[in-house]
């Protein structure tokens, strides 16, 4: 009961607007429009970074809606106190910015480097900068400190791409900026090698999202929401995401040449000692170790998976919302049509189906955390792919839908899981070919040994080798709306039915691969459908 209650509170929160500062319940969101990997505008024109996906990641959990609003940083700084946004995604918190703004629970401890060219032999700590040219960001909050410095000239720039492109051609000779962003344009600029960080570590402070001063309420839905995402383990998978290999650090790789030496001479006397007599024990009991290990981490990573999707129950409003659009598009519609026979035969027929659909969803859902295993039976694939394909009519109505498949085959399969399966894939379907002159989704299958291979195909464009090794990891999405978890619940789902799932995007080939695990009943005639 105390489930039921918390799942139609969270239902409700999806469907209602909250009450908020923002307009029709929406949070505006002001960020810079060039700070990777916090947040950046890529070449697609579609706006990401860490600082985005832990907003969406405290969506899914909340039910909060944000309207992201990518901007020049010193127009972001300024935005909430020009009316423009509710919300500063991210930025320093420090003693003067307190009396501006109200700041959330920390997102991470943030810190700022000085960074120079590997082949600088000049610069190795904050005091070398006497007379130098130093490259800072606009509005940079280490301004004061670094213009104290003697004959130091400082050139501001509106970005850290731009400081590190002229750091890189000999334009300054250092960069001052924040370590972690730094850090993650010199992966992407293929220049992790050419750069060094040099001395320690400047300014290291709180970094958290901010709020007007007398907005203590949104501050509040925020801070819970950090806490569920830490809690539930989204935000470590985000971090590990977003943050790469690390910049070498002249100061750190001293600390450690010495600790390696040392650990070194230590080791080599005792390997000379011992090597003659235990070396080949020592070779078995490493690779067995190893094996060992190996087994362990993949168990680990399964359990973690299935761990993360149960205490994200608010994702139920991704797979609710059609059988909710039905519903909707039905009673809109009562008003006028209520003398119209063949209608309200339909609604009549369609809305229970719909309404036992979100029943059975939320039982699922409830179940989760026991956690629940599929309850596996035998039943006809077309009959039931025909009726899932029914709940989405409405959605791929304008897409031409192709079936061929047996009529005979019989699958063995979780009835619910199989719909919410369909469901996922056709939907993501829609969205890849949308941009399509003649849409087609051809779904087809076949019998292999004891199993059945069933396909999902579109005539869209495809996706690129990138992007398909992480089609199914949580939160991923090449999409400008959308929070990727649907993928990722189409594979938990064939996995716990004993099935696999691999993508094709070659050629003709686009779209999902499922094995069942299957039997073909008696086959007196093939029989195939088109629609």
């Amino acid at each position: 009961m105390k489930k039921a209650v918390i799942i139609l509170f969270i239902l409700l929160n999806i469907a209602l607007p909250q009450p908020s500062f923002a307009v029709s319940g929406t949070y505006r969101v002001a960020g810079d429009r060039q700070f990777p990997p916090y947040e950046y505008v890529d070449h697609d024109g579609v706006y990401k970074g860490f600082n985005v996906d832990i907003l969406k990641a405290i969506s899914i959990v909340t039910g909060i809606e944000f309207e992201f609003l990518p901007m020049r940083w010193e127009d972001a700084y300024n935005s909430i106190e020009r009316g423009e946004a509710d919300i500063i995604q991210g930025m320093k918190e420090s003693h003067d910015r307190k009396n501006k703004f109200l700041f959330t629970d920390s997102l991470l401890l943030n810190s700022q480097s000085i960074f120079v060219l590997d082949s600088n032999t000049a610069i190795y700590s904050k005091r070398d900068l006497a007379g130098k040219v130093i490259a800072l960001i606009k509005e940079d909050i280490v301004y004061q400190e670094i213009s104290k410095i003697n004959d130091v000239k400082i050139v501001q720039y509106d970005s850290l791409e731009e400081a590190l492109q002229d750091l890189l051609n000999n334009k300054v000779d250092a960069l001052i900026g924040n370590t972690l962003t730094v850090n993650y344009l010199c992966n992407e600029m293929n220049s992790i090698d050419l750069i060094k960080i040099v001395g320690d570590t400047l300014n290291e402070q709180k970094y958290a999202m901010a709020v007007a001063i007398d907005n203590e309420i949104l501050l509040d839905k925020l801070n819970k929401g950090i806490y569920e995402i830490q809690k539930n383990g989204m935000y470590d998978s985000l971090y590990r995401r977003w943050f790469g290999i690390p910049i070498k650090n002249t100061k750190t790789q001293y600390e450690i040449l010495l600790k390696v030496t040392f650990g070194i001479c230590g080791a080599l006397i005792v390997i000379i000692l011992a090597i003659q007599s235990i070396n080949r024990k020592l070779k078995k009991i490493i690779q067995a170790k190893t094996e060992a290990q190996k087994a362990l981490i993949n168990e680990l990573r399964h359990y973690d998976k299935m761990q993360f999707m149960d205490k994200i129950i608010s994702s139920v409003a991704h797979e609710i919302r059609n059988p909710l659009t039905s519903i909707k598009i039905y009673t809109s519609q009562m008003k006028n049509k209520i003398d119209n026979k063949e209608f309200m035969i339909a609604a009549a027929e369609d809305i229970p189906e719909e309404i036992d659909r979100i029943d059975g969803l939320i039982k699922e859902f409830m179940q989760y955390t026991s956690p629940k295993k599929p309850v596996i039976e035998d039943f006809n694939l077309y009959e039931e792919l025909m009726s899932s394909i029914k709940f989405v009519k409405l959605q791929i109505e304008t897409i031409k839908l192709k079936i061929n498949i047996d009529k005979t085959y019989s699958i063995k399969f979780d009835i619910s899981q199989f719909k919410q399966m369909v469901l996922n894939i056709l939907l993501n379907s829609k969205d890849a070919v949308k941009d399509v002159d003649m849409p087609i989704i051809e779904i087809s299958a076949i019998e292999a040994d004891d199993n059945i291979v069933l396909y999902f195909k579109d005539n869209g464009y495809g996706m690129n080798k990138d992007d398909i090794q992480y089609i199914f990891e949580p939160f991923y999405t090449t999409k400008a709306v959308g929070n990727g978890v649907g993928m990722f619940v189409v594979k938990q789902i064939v996995d716990e039915n004993g099935g696999s799932i691999h993508v094709e995007s070659d050629g003709k080939q686009k779209g999902m691969c499922i094995t069942l695990k299957a039997k073909k009943g008696e086959l007196n005639e093939k029989q195939t459908a088109d629609s």
